[in-house]
């Protein structure tokens, strides 16, 4: 599935300690994996926007790199993703305390990852 529990929305009572606890951490981390993951995410638009213009006026030995760039941020981001929702989904369904400097390393990745594509 490609959904997590929309935890900025629900009551303070309504969460397990595993949310509330670590709320503020948890929701940069939902952020962050949301610009990653979301068609419309600051990664798509900018892989949309930047890397397929440039292959569009290119010739095939830039486009070949180009593509192999793609590759490259696609690998990344699916490793940094599959980790980001393994916290949100077990936080929020099994209850499990998160590791904040875990979770602050993610996010810190994601940043370097849209970083890359400026």
């Amino acid at each position: 599935h490609d959904g997590r529990v929309l935890f900025e929305i629900l009551t303070e009572g309504a969460l397990p300690d595993s949310l509330r606890d670590h709320r503020v951490t948890l929701a940069r981390l939902a952020a962050a994996y949301k610009q990653i993951n979301a068609p419309l995410g600051k990664l798509g638009l900018r892989t949309l926007t930047g890397i397929s213009t440039q292959a569009l006026k290119g010739d095939h030995t830039a486009y070949a790199a180009l593509e192999d760039k793609i590759v490259d941020l696609t690998e990344r981001r699916n490793e940094i993703a599959l980790k980001m929702i393994t916290i949100l989904e077990n936080a929020s369904f099994h209850g499990q305390e998160i590791n904040e400097e875990e979770a602050e390393h993610l996010i810190e990745q994601t940043e370097d990852l849209l970083e890359s594509i400026e």
